[in-house]
């Protein structure tokens, strides 16, 4: 009984090998012999490249005679390519050349195999733009959709054929959505021209309509096609600005209302209702801006100078009373009248104060007021020396009064508290070393002293003044390179000119009002104490750094009436 158990269970155990054996054979590991090649197992490898090469001969023989190459023949291909596969795996070589020609091969079967389905595919897409072409979209977009379908087959089944092509695949789905979205395209422009006519009509209830129907198609035809070229978010924040627009017409009708009722209240004086009519409207453009954004009339710029308008309009009696006081305390300066001046300028700080604590967005007061009331009464003690200095050095050139001499550092410190000039020996010398800015602040300073316009020369204004300049004796008018010794001298120290004006010409070249609206850069006219007679001549403009230093330059002034244009 033993020996029988033993002898079954070695019969199992080889009945279960040998079904394993049967399975593994099956499978993938199991060796398969190709359906169409034969291979005998103990040709060697150069056997079988051979017979590879001689079908593949065969294969282009048969398709130099036809376009449309049979089948047997492209069977012979097949074999050759498969043969080719057996010869790079016997050969076991190193050498790309096998592979290469693998390679070659298979794109050859591949472009034979697609070449059916590429011509016609030039066919198809030949139609659909002749449909296109022709305004037939709909067969235009049948053709472009089986022109689609025909290169998505080349592309997918013969993948290393010289007929796949990414590009064509992606402008025919292109062609498509154009296509497919044309007609929302068409009909959101019909919506729109409808909504112009009505527009242009005054219509503004059928233009609203018509926009919304624009804007709902233009919503769908952005979703559904984005990468169609009707596809246009531009066009569509247009008309969501435009449908804005339309809808806060009415309140903009009355914003427009309300400000004429404020300008003409405002023109007859009544200022407290102007001021009202200015604050309706300004209420009204704050609610435009909230309900409607995107509408052209919404503006925070407008609600802003609404503000500042009801400011001005509600302050103006009070504003009126310091501009008044104002026009005695300048009165009162150029008579000379220094002590009243003072006093008014006292009393008028801290009105002004309180004004623009109540009103900070008014623009009536000028914003300097403060600033210049406080530099009256700190000068107080020297402002009539000041005007004296001034105006009596003052010469009639071209309808203005230009300061007979440069600057003094003298007149320079008494105005401006502060010295920058390098040669400061002496107080007569001219101001040296000051920046263009310098000599505009200085300006604005001292029109506050004068009551009066304050401002460098113009280039003309300056040549007129030096006037002509044959058989004139520049060493006896001016300090130059020959007689100055390289160094500034007191100013009126040399003989003037025939208009009875001193250093003009040398000293320290002397700013001039610029015309450049850049204002890195300023302009001097001549020359100083280290420029030759020749130089000065020619009354060159020379265009420096507007904001150096130059121990070299300084500058006079030119003094008129505020109502005189300079």
């Amino acid at each position: 009984m033993k020996f029988l158990k033993v002898i079954f269970i070695i019969l199992g155990i080889v009945l279960i090998l040998g079904a394993f054996y049967g399975v593994a054979m099956l499978g993938p590991g199991g060796k398969m012999e190709d359906d169409y090649v034969y291979v005998d197992p103990d040709a060697d490898a150069r056997a079988i490249l051979m017979e590879s090469e001689s079908l593949e001969a065969e294969f282009e023989k048969a398709a130099a005679v036809s376009q449309n190459v049979p089948d047997e023949a492209i069977e012979k291909l097949k074999k050759a390519i498969a043969l080719q596969e057996i010869y790079i795996s016997k050969s076991r070589t190193m050498d790309r050349t096998p592979a290469e020609r693998l390679m070659k091969l298979q794109v050859r079967l591949n472009d034979v195999e697609a070449m059916p389905f590429a011509e016609k595919l030039a066919s198809v897409e030949a139609s659909a733009i002749k449909f296109e072409e022709a305004g037939e979209f709909d067969k235009a977009l049948e053709a472009f959709r089986e022109a689609f379908d025909l290169q998505s087959k080349i592309n997918n089944d013969f993948p290393q054929s010289s007929y796949k092509d990414i590009r064509k695949l992606v402008r025919f789905d292109r062609e498509v959505k154009m296509l497919q979205a044309r007609p929302l395209y068409m009909e959101s422009m019909e919506h729109e021209d409808a909504a112009n006519k009505a527009l242009e009509d005054k219509d503004w209830t059928k233009a609203r309509v018509e926009l919304e129907k624009t804007i709902e198609i233009l919503v769908r035809l952005n979703s559904l096609y984005p990468t169609s070229v009707y596809t246009d978010f531009a066009r569509m924040q247009k008309l969501d600005v435009e449908l804005e627009s339309l809808k806060s017409t009415e309140l903009q009708l009355k914003i427009e209302n309300f400000e004429k009722k404020a300008a003409e209240l405002e023109s007859k004086g009544e200022f407290l209702a102007a001021s009202e009519a200015y604050s309706d409207a300004e209420e009204t453009q704050r609610s435009l801006n909230k309900l409607f954004p995107k509408s052209r009339h919404a503006s925070e710029e407008k609600l802003s100078d609404f503000n500042r308008k009801k400011e001005d309009t509600y302050s103006w009696k009070f504003a009126k009373e310091i501009l008044n006081q104002e026009e005695q305390m300048e009165s009162a300066l150029l008579k000379g009248e220094v002590r009243d001046a003072v006093g008014i300028s006292g009393n008028l700080i801290r009105k002004v104060e309180q004004f623009k604590s109540d009103f900070p967005r008014s623009q009536i007061i000028p914003s300097d007021m403060v600033l210049r009331l406080r530099y009256i009464n700190y000068m107080s003690k020297d402002i009539a020396k000041i005007q004296k200095m001034v105006l009596e050095d003052l010469r009639d050139i071209n309808g203005v009064k230009m300061l007979k001499h440069e600057v003094s550092q003298e007149l320079f410190k008494l105005v401006m508290q502060e010295n920058p000039s390098r040669n400061s020996e002496s107080a007569g010398n001219p101001v040296d070393s000051v920046t263009f800015d310098d000599a505009t602040r200085f300006c604005t300073r001292l029109s506050w002293i004068l009551a009066k316009d304050v401002s460098l020369p113009s280039k003309k204004v300056f040549a007129d003044a030096i006037g002509e300049l044959r058989y004139v004796n520049l060493d006896e008018l001016s300090w130059n390179n020959m007689n100055s010794g390289g160094k500034t001298h007191a100013v009126g120290s040399k003989k003037p000119n025939d208009k009875g004006f001193y250093d003009l010409l040398g000293n320290v070249a002397e700013y001039v009002i610029s015309d450049n609206s850049d204002d890195r850069f300023a302009l001097t006219m001549g020359g100083s104490a280290q420029t030759s007679t020749d130089e000065m001549l020619d009354l060159a403009v020379v265009q420096v750094d507007s904001r150096q230093r130059n121990r070299m330059v300084g500058f006079r002034i030119v003094v008129g009436d505020k109502s005189d244009k300079k």
